[in-house]
């Protein structure tokens, strides 16, 4: 029995002495102390006593660490803690790169740049949309074929007004086909005497061919003023196509039949979750109409009743 104890007391002070050696060796490095019970702490050792090791963790926090719980020492370099630390944080860069940015679906895809499409909206859905600064327009779907909207300008110091509505109706929605008639009418309204100017329009028919990310409209329209209808038809041709995973390239032409006139519309769509945003150019077109200023266009959309 004597001889177990001496030899407990030798293998104690030999494993006292690596320690403290170790200790000596590794002061100013990181280290990882592994205990008996597999607790790991990472930190310095500030101070040895003959029963404990006084570390400051990597937290900055004091701890004192029983000599004869500590089953293990090492850099931390070399250690499986840092090791596994690593291939954490490895992963969590992979995940943070591979994180999928939203994708967003066009709410707008019911109108070209200024031009409706054949596009219904469902019942319940509609925008709410702000063009150049003073122009207010807001439509909604009725129904699961009438597309009801309007509005009124809003420039400052006129008495005048320019107020315009837009039914239109969407007898045959398909998935990838819709055909549609409508009309744009506009007029003057006098605040003053509270009532409304002759006013003019366009009655329309469009088809809209293609899916949310590309899709191409062609129509006809015939203007009017009262209850004189333009002869010779106006074609709109327009469409678009998305490039990025929330951006549009989004184009319109107005065409008057028996002219060299064309009138055309070019730009990009942001697509936000309610929010999107056109930016565009418009230009006349045709043989005497080279060299021509371009005119911007800025429109911004809130939708809603949308997912």
């Amino acid at each position: 029995m004597k001889s177990y104890f001496t030899l407990n007391i030798l293998l104690a002070l030999i494993f006292f002495t690596s320690v403290n050696a170790q200790v000596d060796t590794l002061k100013s490095n990181l280290l990882v102390i592994t205990l008996t019970d597999q607790t790991e702490y990472v930190g310095r050792i500030e101070s040895s006593e003959p029963k404990f090791l006084n570390v400051i963790t990597r937290e900055n926090q004091k701890v004192k660490i029983p000599k004869d719980q500590i089953k293990d020492v090492v850099g931390y370099e070399d250690s499986d803690f840092a090791r596994r630390e690593r291939a954490a944080l490895k992963m969590k860069n992979v995940m943070k790169d591979t994180i999928v940015r939203p994708n967003y679906t066009d709410a707008s895809l019911s109108r070209l740049i200024i031009f409706p499409t054949a596009r219904p909206m469902k019942p319940g859905q509609g925008y709410i949309q702000l063009n150049e600064l003073f122009f207010p327009f807001a439509a909604i779907g009725i129904g699961s074929f009438l597309t009801l909207g309007g509005g009124i300008s809003i420039m400052p110091t006129l008495q005048k007004q320019l107020f315009y509505l837009s039914p239109k109706i969407t007898p045959l929605p398909l998935e990838n086909l819709d055909l549609a008639a409508g009309v744009f009418y506009m007029s003057l309204t006098d605040f003053s005497k509270i009532g409304f100017k002759d006013g003019v329009g366009i009655a329309y028919t469009m088809t809209t061919l293609g899916d949310k990310n590309k899709n191409i409209s062609i129509g006809l329209g015939w203007g009017f003023s009262g209850e004189y209808f333009s002869e010779k038809p106006i074609m709109i041709l327009g469409g678009d196509i998305k490039i990025g995973r929330n951006l549009k390239l989004i184009a319109e032409t107005w065409t008057p039949f028996g002219t060299n006139f064309i009138l055309g519309m070019a730009g990009f769509r942001v697509i936000g979750k309610h929010i999107t945003g056109d930016v565009a150019a418009i230009r006349p077109l045709g043989k005497h109409m080279s060299g021509g200023s371009f005119l911007p266009w800025f429109s911004l959309t809130y939708n809603f009743g949308y997912e």
